[in-house]
């Protein structure tokens, strides 16, 4: 088996023994990674060496690439990890005969519109209301009160969101976001906190879910923030939380893979779908996952796209810890630095420091200067242990108007 591996993430999986995630020995795989956003960073030859680096934002250049290597070694299977890359690898399996998801199936992950068209078409119903922008449009009414949601239909998190809270408003984020070239929509915003789903998928089964709630919502990032995610602690509402992603899998049709699908709830308790991705989580959910019930994502996830069903009888039902990743973005100057003390504090199972990457202001939602795995035994106890960590990090940073704190007693209902 030859597999190629196309990456945007930094790759500690491929060093070590932890190359072992491609199922295939270490000459047959293929990797295309960048230097930019350390996508080098823990990779291993032992592992990965064949190594290919490229500018990502040049797709044509990775697309000829791709083919390249498939064509000229032989390669049987194509993995992709990241929401840019899952068209162009769905299209290039489909035009070489490759095992895999294509291009009519993983669309339906990839554009808002038809995602939600689908649904409809298949008698889901729990959607926010919404429509699509004509190029240039400008809107003069919404069908909904309250503040309105303008969005890329094609985005990859929170970059190319706006939330308007006017006519006049929804017209500038039109503008904006067109600017960029985006084709947009339009929909209701939804009241209430947010969650996702994370399943493993096979031959059209869900086999694993985790839910999860944000400790804020993804487009509530700026200047030395705090955000992540925790895993729901309540059962009744874990299993209403696996029931409403089962059901959108079903009808948009997911075949063999590991998904990330996001709901909102209102305040009447009501779930109201969100999107889902036909990939991992980022921003440290899979680590969230693993500690809590033992499944790894991101192994999962390639062994899938590798036509390799992954062994999952170790991992637990439910989960056996709180388990939330806590990220705190950069400071508005950038001049953030490492604060290791966080490990101090107990149940602390990791933490990674990230330099600043460019000048500016947040750009993505999991763009973390210091992400940190909680673990604790109970809700109350894993957000005092927050508080303490999120507190030690503020001693050497600049302190936001935002009391982390009261952020997270206010929020996390797990």
């Amino acid at each position: 088996m030859k597999v190629l591996v196309i990456n945007r993430h930094a790759l500690k999986w491929t060093t070590g023994p932890n190359g072992d995630y491609v199922p295939a020995e270490p000459s047959d795989r293929f990797l295309i990674t960048r230097t930019f956003g350390s996508g080098l960073a823990g990779h291993g030859p032992q592992s990965f060496p064949n190594v290919f680096v490229l500018d990502m934002e040049d797709r044509e250049r990775l697309e000829q690439v791709a083919r390249w290597i498939i064509r000229t070694h032989g390669v049987d299977f194509l993995v992709a990890l990241h929401e840019k890359d899952m068209l162009l690898a769905a299209r290039i399996r489909e035009e070489l005969d490759l095992p895999g998801m294509y291009h009519e199936r993983t669309l339906r992950f990839r554009d808002k519109i038809l995602m939600k068209e689908t649904l409809l078409a298949g008698g889901y119903r729990k959607l926010p209301r919404f429509r699509k922008l004509a190029p240039g449009e400008v809107v003069e009414s919404v069908p909904w009160s309250g503040k309105t949601v303008v969005k890329s239909r094609w985005g990859v998190g929170s970059s190319q969101v706006r939330i308007a809270a006017d006519i006049d408003a929804v017209n500038g984020a039109r503008a904006e976001l067109e600017r960029m070239g985006d084709e947009l929509e339009i929909e209701e915003f939804i009241e209430g906190p947010m969650y996702h789903c994370d399943s493993v998928v096979r031959d059209g089964e869900v086999i694993f879910s985790a839910p999860s709630q944000y400790i804020a919502r993804p487009g509530e990032y700026g200047p030395g923030r705090v955000a992540g995610s925790v895993l729901v602690s309540d059962s009744n509402l874990r299993e209403k939380l696996r029931r409403e992603d089962s059901e959108v899998l079903r009808i948009l049709g997911m075949e063999s893979g590991v998904t990330h699908g996001e709901f909102f709830r209102r305040p009447s308790g009501e779930f109201v779908f969100c999107e889902v991705a036909a990939r991992p989580g980022g921003g440290g959910i899979d680590d969230i996952v693993a500690a809590g019930y033992g499944v790894e994502l991101i192994r999962a996830a390639v062994q899938l796209q590798c036509g390799v069903s992954p062994d999952l009888t170790h991992g637990a039902k439910q989960p056996t810890t709180v388990a939330g990743v806590i990220g705190i973005y950069h400071s508005a100057d950038g001049q953030d630095r490492e604060t290791s003390d966080v490990l101090a504090v107990p149940g602390t199972r990791s933490y990674e420091f990230a330099p600043q990457e460019l000048p500016g202001a947040v750009r993505h939602c999991t763009d973390y200067a210091h992400k940190i795995i909680v673990e604790a035994t109970t809700p109350e106890e894993f957000t005092a242990r927050v508080e303490r960590v999120v507190q030690m990090v503020r001693r050497t940073e600049v302190v936001s108007e935002q009391d982390p704190a009261a952020e997270m007693r206010a929020r996390v209902t797990t």
